[in-house]
């Protein structure tokens, strides 16, 4: 029976859901919404997928739609496309036994809807929706109501099945804010040296989720879970501290805001890793990334943050500069927010910095540097009214000179943003005295 702390189950479904429906059952075949969907229409959430499990073999299904993609076909799976987006139609099943803890060696479809259930990982996963109600054989509105995390049968079973859903425990208690039942998180524990057998791609996916929920302090369950070396390889206490989650949730809310505004939130995402990483070197980070089979962009602008992440800002306008050049313009704000989230929850690196850092100056320092890129001062080569090409017309011998050339005038605009005209920078005698400090490295 429905727990009256649960809402009454209203499925506002799209209408090419209800046409797949439709059409399968004045077929006569048996068809649900099923899984997570249905999970998070209960919660009062918005579904991000819509998954369809039927009493119809994939054959049959494909018959039955004139726009099919195979997806999965070889475990039931045929997407079906209908007005330009694709939804997964899954065949009922029987998984055979699993020889690499995360595959079923073989699939028998079958047409019970509760054999097919019975394969699932967590009682709230396993619910099945259809226009005649809700179908919940395993309890799972009652977990639902007391927020608890909890297998389909026997925990060891499932585990023993597929080791990622061990991970998969942590991520929705995390993104859910549901704690995990006893049981199964004693069986989680006993299973995680069976993650050495889920590829690292998979293994990135749910931490990365659980680092990006809206409870992302409990990425710490996968050390009290012996998951985190499996995620980890080397430093692995530092990265699951504690004491970082009064950081992580600082700057959840951050993130949280923004993705309210419709901001683009890559640096919020980036930031979190920053903060999990905090306490690593920049080369024991990377290794890290590397590790976790992170591409490029993401492992070498979360590094970029914890190398200047100690730097020293003062609200000079010069220096601002200066650090814009040497950090770049993303990487600069990144630090100013990580700074400015660390002094709101409490958790401020001790650094050798002299003077004490406080919001105002922060503040301050946001200020002149948006302002900075507001007047177009520049900061870098690229901004300078003068390319090599124009050195080289002006009587600079070709070179490698003419990168310190370049730099060394760089450095004389960011002190005087008015000599950054093409006249006064190629003008022999300021010419003259840049060679002068170039050979004299002044």
């Amino acid at each position: 029976m429905q727990s009256s702390k649960i809402p009454e189950l209203k499925l506002k479904i799209p209408d090419p859901v209800s046409k797949i429906l439709e059409v399968l059952k004045s077929s006569g075949y048996e068809a649900y919404i099923v899984g997570g969907c249905v999970r998070d229409a209960l919660l009062g959430r918005v579904p991000e997928d819509w998954d369809i499990t039927t009493s119809a073999l994939p054959q049959e299904v494909k018959k039955l739609f004139r726009n099919t993609v195979d997806t999965g076909i070889q475990h039931g799976t045929v997407m079906v496309i209908l007005e330009g987006a694709g939804y997964e139609v899954t065949t009922y099943r029987i998984d055979g036994p699993y020889m690499d803890s995360r595959h079923p060696s073989s699939v028998t479809f079958t047409r019970s809807l509760d054999e097919d259930l019975k394969r699932r990982d967590f009682t709230i996963n396993a619910f099945a929706w259809d226009e005649n109600g809700l179908i919940d054989r395993f309890d799972g509105l009652s977990d639902l109501e007391n927020r608890v995390i909890r297998c389909v049968g026997v925990p060891a079973e499932r585990f023993e099945e597929d080791a990622l859903r061990i991970m998969r425990a942590v991520r929705f208690s995390a993104q859910l804010g549901f704690e995990i039942e006893p049981e199964t998180a004693r069986m989680a524990r006993c299973y995680a040296d069976k993650l050495a057998d889920i590829s690292m791609e998979r293994i990135r996916v749910e931490w990365e989720k659980t680092l990006l929920s809206d409870h992302p302090c409990r990425v710490n369950r996968y050390a009290q879970l012996n998951m985190a070396p499996y995620i980890i390889k080397e430093q692995t206490e530092k990265c699951f501290d504690p004491a970082n989650d009064p950081l992580l949730m600082e700057l959840f809310g951050r993130r949280k805001e923004a993705l309210r505004q419709g901001k683009d939130t890559e640096r919020g995402r980036r930031l979190l890793m920053a903060a999990f990483f905090g306490s690593l070197t920049p080369e024991e980070a990377d290794r890290a990334f590397r590790g976790l089979k992170y591409d490029n962009q993401t492992r070498q602008a979360v590094v970029q943050i914890l190398r200047f992440q100690d730097a020293e800002l003062a609200d000079d306008r010069i220096l601002i500069k200066q650090q814009l050049n040497r950090m770049g313009e993303e990487t600069f704000f990144s630090v100013l927010e990580l700074k400015e989230a660390r002094l709101s929850s409490g958790t401020e690196r001790a650094t050798a910095v002299s003077g004490k850092v406080s919001a105002e100056l922060l503040d301050r320092i946001r200020k002149t540097a948006e302002d900075i890129l507001e007047t177009k001062e520049p900061f870098l080569i690229s901004h300078l009214a003068v390319s090599g090409n124009d050195l080289i017309a002006a009587g600079v011998a070709p070179g490698k000179k003419i990168g310190d050339f370049l730099e060394n005038i760089l450095q004389k605009v960011i002190q005087s943003p008015t000599l950054n005209r093409k006249e006064v920078l190629c003008n022999s005698k300021f010419l003259s005295e840049v060679e002068y400090e170039c050979k004299n490295n002044l």
